[in-house]
């Protein structure tokens, strides 16, 4: 299934800036159906105001009983406005040091009854949760205009500073992903994220972020508040969202997989069910559209 995985080489570097003095490198040469193509030139990153980060409710059932897998570890179920996926957590003595998954490309249909233009992001993630200081990830947001119409981009943020559409790099709903968020120390860090049906791929190296605790990892499909407004935006209708392959790696060489997490589960305003997260084993769950 991923002989579609190609090696993505380290080529010229763009350097760039940003508020409160958060740094980060591009390093693009790039592979494409066989032919190495140097795509730095074509890079580009586009500052989005920050998304807000997740409120989550308690957890209804701590003692839920497990999915499939080996570890006896009982996994929870929460509830969130903005977030459905799986949320892990290590300590403070073995903090997580990277986290991966692949994953799809949100591939969306229009909701009835809801505001048109719609979205859907899907990420993965380091912090955020219990830590509630900053958060590093990167994913795909997919939107779905009132025709239908879809468009996909990549992006990678650490909150609270902005996020970064990544322009360059082509996505289009339903293409595979992956991503591998590291965090090197408390501020800086390293993104990996690879369109591994194209062949590309993007390594961002990041300095002077906001400190991370380094407790929590997640893989999330998340319906997001806009930096700009602070407005939830209309959440759309998704195909099954697969992280497949998902793991977590600690300072100590620990795996970290899906057995024990927070299996988040999102709720409209009205506490209407919209998406829920389905553990299959511990490194495979799915998230499904309600």
């Amino acid at each position: 299934m991923w002989s579609l995985v190609r090696q993505a080489l380290v080529g010229s570097l763009a350097v760039w800036s940003v508020a409160a003095e958060l740094t980060f490198v591009a390093e693009a040469v790039i592979e494409h159906d066989g032919t190495v193509v140097d795509v730095t030139s074509q890079l580009d990153f586009v500052k989005v105001p920050p998304r807000q980060r997740w409120q989550h409710r308690s957890p209804r059932r701590p003692n839920a009983p497990p999915g499939r897998g080996a570890n006896t570890k009982r996994d929870t179920i929460s509830y969130s406005g903005n977030w459905c996926g799986a949320s892990q957590h290590s300590t403070t003595q073995d903090q997580i040091v990277s986290s991966f998954s692949y994953f799809t490309a949100p591939n969306l249909k229009l909701r009835p009854r809801i505001p048109q233009t719609q979205y859907a992001a899907a990420w993965v993630g380091i912090d955020g949760a219990s830590c509630t200081q900053a958060l590093f990830q990167a994913g795909v947001t997919t939107v779905v205009n009132a025709n239908g119409g879809q468009s996909s981009n990549a992006w990678w943020q650490w909150y609270p500073e902005a996020s970064f559409q990544i322009k360059g790099v082509p996505v289009k709903p339903g293409d595979w992903m992956s991503v591998n968020v590291t965090a090197i120390n408390a501020t800086t860090g390293r993104i990996v994220i690879s369109n591994v049906q194209q062949g590309y791929s993007v390594t961002l190296n990041v300095s002077n972020g906001p400190r991370l605790c380094r407790v929590d990892t997640e893989w999330i499909v998340e319906d997001f508040y806009e930096g700009d407004t602070g407005q939830q935006v209309p959440f759309a209708w998704f195909d099954d969202l697969w992280f497949v392959d998902a793991a977590a790696k600690t300072v100590k060489g620990k795996s970290i997989g899906i057995n024990g997490a927070a299996m988040v589960q999102l709720q409209n305003e009205n506490g209407t069910l919209v998406c829920k997260a389905e553990k299959y084993d511990n490194a495979n769950f799915v998230a499904i559209a309600g």
